[in-house]
């Protein structure tokens, strides 16, 4: 058994490892990822806001109770009221946030 700091289980810190050698192998070996366009507006994101974006995710994760994917796939399937205002509240975030980061310029 591996000793864990601050006991957050061994699994969550090869997650978050995993996270963050998966973001940085691909620029490690020059990978060049295909963008719709050149001027892609990931890449005028302040680190900041997407590590802000990143932590809100999780966040938003472990309050709902589970994932979009997990809500809309498996839950909607089991019929469960739960997902269905999950999904319904996930879109309804989305559109608004798409929005309100376009009127912001990103």
């Amino acid at each position: 058994q591996l000793a864990c700091p601050l006991d957050l289980g061994c699994h969550s810190v090869a997650m978050v490892a995993g996270i963050i050698a998966g973001s940085y192998i691909p620029g490690a070996v020059d990978y060049k990822l295909k963008d719709v366009s050149p001027d892609s507006s990931l890449n005028r994101l302040p680190l900041a806001i997407i590590i802000i974006g990143g932590l809100l995710v999780g966040f938003g994760t472990r309050f709902g109770n589970g994932c979009t994917s997990g809500h809309g796939v498996c839950g909607l399937a089991r019929k469960s009221k739960r997902s269905f205002v999950a999904v319904c509240t996930f879109f309804a975030v989305a559109v608004v946030t798409a929005s309100l980061v376009g009127l912001a310029g990103y």
